[in-house]
């Protein structure tokens, strides 16, 4: 008899953190959710707003975990689904697109915080599925339940590439850009975006983290790090620009970071052994008269959360060279940068500080 007494709220505990639908006594009441991606100025793909997988997780008045559904293929078409809950205030949690270890430990909390606080790294979201999250509150009365509409935000930010425009003096003629890559990428953060950051991808343009110039990025077999969301190379002998000529990159140069709140530029001398970090930097690589040029955008406003950040180049002087150092300051007239960031809610445009 003591045997069985102990195994009744283990058995409790496991229906409790199972990712399915539960049977729950009569007379509580069904909580209808729904959801949508969160409508952005800035165009998505089909992938980035694809979901692939969706959990809830829906906590009582208290705090705790009520009850945690793993979505059915036919939930996943129909963008609903119907959960037995207890009456009450409710907060629902939505988790899109995690897999692996992360989520097993979503489906390991019993707390709000516990939830909020499980890990994520920028590996975790792939170009089929970003990772995607979104929180409401709802009270469920009593015969007439309740519904809760949830818009689904990407946790990371959007880097495109738009035009480039080759304005440089006629004695240097065309251009190629030649490649381009993000810099003191965000690798780490939570399902609740409040995470300490302690992971950065790309360190000062490097692949590794010892800062040394002769391991930049493109150089030397040096690749980038998570190169689906960081890098971009144009065929062989890169993409011509003629003098006084446009070219827009659009839909084809896209990278991916977690938010950045570091408003810092990188230093004109980077390469030091202990890595600081900095605002999250675009660099551009040109080719021009046989010679490489690197040219960098410092998002200093800030990356956040489930925006496009579109950059548009005007390239009027030489960048720096590789012995310069990559970072250097570039001086207005050489280059001018116009960035647009488009969100959910308004859409700005500043002129970067280089």
């Amino acid at each position: 008899m003591k045997n069985s007494l102990l195994t009744i709220p283990v058995l409790l505990l496991a229906g409790l953190l199972s990712c399915s639908r539960l049977t729950v006594p009569e007379g509580d009441s069904t909580l209808d959710v729904n959801w949508v991606e969160t409508p952005t100025k800035g165009a998505a793909t089909d992938a980035e707003k694809k979901v692939n997988s969706l959990c809830f997780y829906v906590f009582d008045a208290h705090g705790m975990l009520e009850i945690s559904h793993t979505c059915t293929a036919e939930e996943l078409a129909d963008r609903r689904a119907g959960l037995n809950v207890k009456l009450g205030n409710k907060t629902v949690y939505a988790v899109a697109n995690l897999s692996g270890a992360p989520l097993t430990a979503a489906g390991a909390c019993l707390k709000a915080a516990d939830l909020e606080a499980v890990a994520v790294d920028l590996a975790d979201n792939s170009a089929a599925g970003f990772v995607m999250t979104a929180k409401g509150s709802v009270t469920v009365s009593a015969g007439t339940g309740a519904s809760c509409s949830l818009n689904l935000a990407r946790a990371v930010a959007k880097v495109s590439l738009g035009t480039v425009t080759n304005n440089l003096p006629s004695q240097y003629g065309a251009l190629k850009v030649r490649h381009a890559f993000l810099c003191n990428v965000v690798g780490n953060q939570n399902l609740g975006g409040t995470a300490s950051i302690g992971k950065w991808y790309n360190q000062n343009g490097t692949d590794v983290a010892n800062g040394k110039k002769e391991a930049t990025v493109g150089q030397g077999g040096h690749e980038a790090q998570l190169p689906d969301f960081t890098w971009k190379k144009y065929g062989t002998s890169g993409q011509n620009i003629a003098l006084n000529g446009k070219y827009n990159f659009a839909a084809g140069t896209v990278f991916y970071a977690f938010p950045n709140a570091t408003t810092a530029i990188p230093s004109t001398a980077p390469y030091t052994k202990n890595f600081t970090p900095t605002c999250t930097v675009l660099m551009l690589v040109a080719e021009i008269k046989g010679t490489l040029y690197y040219y960098p955008v410092a998002l200093s406003k800030q990356l956040k959360k489930n925006t496009d950040n579109l950059v548009n180049v005007k390239i009027v002087g030489l960048g720096n060279t590789l012995e310069d150092g990559p970072f250097n300051r570039i001086a207005r007239a050489d280059l001018s940068v116009e960035v647009s960031v488009l969100d959910w809610t308004s859409g700005s445009t500043y002129t970067e500080t280089l």
